[in-house]
């Protein structure tokens, strides 16, 4: 009786060998076939190259794409740095007696927001910042940074619904896994009904790549991710062996899916944005503390809202109270392009078509027309008071 349970055994363990055998083949093969560039400027991979790449850990995708240069390292390691000069080659003020500067921060849909505004109207002069799914805070810290730099008539702050979830995330790399954008922004806190500010410890692409090449910096790094970014996951973040394995990257983008979700049910139910999340509280003080900002310079300040398809006018919603309490002035983007209409967006992104952008466009120039006005009307009754 001993021995068919023998052989049934070696059976078994042979079928087993023969299947890890396989596996590992197939895993070597795809490896091979679907072999990712290593060249950082080379940015044309194919879409099954992209697809067996996206689950490498953030650590191993920057290891592709960092080298100990800017101009050797890929573009998306120069993107996105609230450290930039380039507020220079951005006009600081108007020159003739009609022009408006519009000075924006926030994401790729921002950008598009002013693109048809210059093209609506030239009198609108455009001093924009935008990174690539830039969060809430990103385009806070963005606008804090060029403060004293402008003479602006208008500052708008671009937030967009799946921006919300992020606002506790402190960089590309935890807050796009799939892409790991290195570019770096501070972590607020709303503390004592003051909104706080946790800065990491670079802000450009030079400081990045000087702690990245520095194990013990970014070392300290790491830990400073583990204290202050709720995006922070080891298992995602850290490379390792592993990372050659094209079963193993198929697992943990799926597992990167799953934390993500865990991240933003806490933030977001089927009722909408959950008001007393941290996260809500704290894009409900950013805005809050944008607009009192922005007043303080004589600014008018503008929120602009992108819900993005399928979400509903829910990011509206949760800033609704805050806008009416502190009277702000806001387009919500569900009012001209809804977002159950799958018609309104462009099927590559998330960008609204340009027909709606300049749609768009056309109401954010009315209600920032109205607002001047209602400004100057202001002054000149304060003059006449005198």
């Amino acid at each position: 009786m001993g021995q068919p349970g023998a052989a049934q055994r070696g059976v078994r363990w042979l079928v087993a060998l023969w299947i890890i055998f396989y596996m590992v083949a197939i895993d070597l093969l795809i490896n091979v076939v679907f072999h990712y560039p290593r060249d950082p400027q080379n940015v044309h991979a194919s879409f099954l190259q992209d697809y067996f790449e996206y689950g490498r850990s953030v650590e191993g995708k920057l290891a592709i794409m960092t080298r100990k240069s800017e101009g050797e390292s890929a573009p998306k390691v120069k993107g996105g740095w609230l450290k930039t000069d380039k507020y220079t080659l951005l006009p600081r003020r108007t020159s003739k007696p009609d022009e408006v500067l519009v000075a924006l921060y926030g994401m790729s849909h921002t950008e598009c927001l002013w693109e048809a505004m210059q093209k609506l109207d030239k009198r609108y002069l455009v001093r924009g910042f935008m990174s690539a799914g830039a969060t809430p805070n990103w385009a806070y810290a963005a606008y804090e940074n060029d403060k004293g730099r402008h003479e602006a008539d208008v500052v708008i702050l671009g937030v967009m619904s799946d921006g919300v979830s992020l606002v506790t995330s402190t960089t590309g790399m935890t807050a796009y896994f799939d892409n790991s954008y290195p570019y770096t922004f501070p972590r607020y806190r709303v503390k004592n009904n003051q909104l706080e500010a946790s800065y990491p410890p670079f802000a450009d692409a030079k400081g990045f790549i000087e702690y990245f090449y520095d194990n013990r910096k970014w070392e300290q790094y790491r830990e400073w991710l583990a204290e202050n970014d709720k995006w922070y996951n080891p298992l995602l973040f850290r490379g390792s062996v592993s990372d050659y394995s094209a079963f193993v990257r198929l697992v943990r983008r799926a597992y990167s899916e799953r934390v993500k979700q865990k991240i933003v049910k806490k933030v977001c139910d089927d009722n909408g944005f959950i008001d007393t999340s941290e996260e809500v509280i704290a894009l409900r003080a950013i805005v809050s503390r944008f607009a009192e900002s922005a007043r303080e310079q004589g600014v008018v300040p503008v929120i602009y809202i992108v819900n993005l398809q399928g979400q509903g006018d829910r990011l509206f919603r949760a800033l609704k109270p805050v806008l009416e309490s502190n009277r702000i002035p806001y387009l919500s983007t569900h009012i001209i392009c809804p977002p159950d209409d799958p018609r309104v967006y462009l099927t590559e992104n998330s960008h609204f078509t340009e027909a709606k952008d300049m749609e768009l466009a056309k109401e954010m120039i009315r209600i920032i027309e109205e607002e001047l006005r209602q400004g100057k009307k202001q002054a000149d009754l304060a003059k006449i008071s005198q």
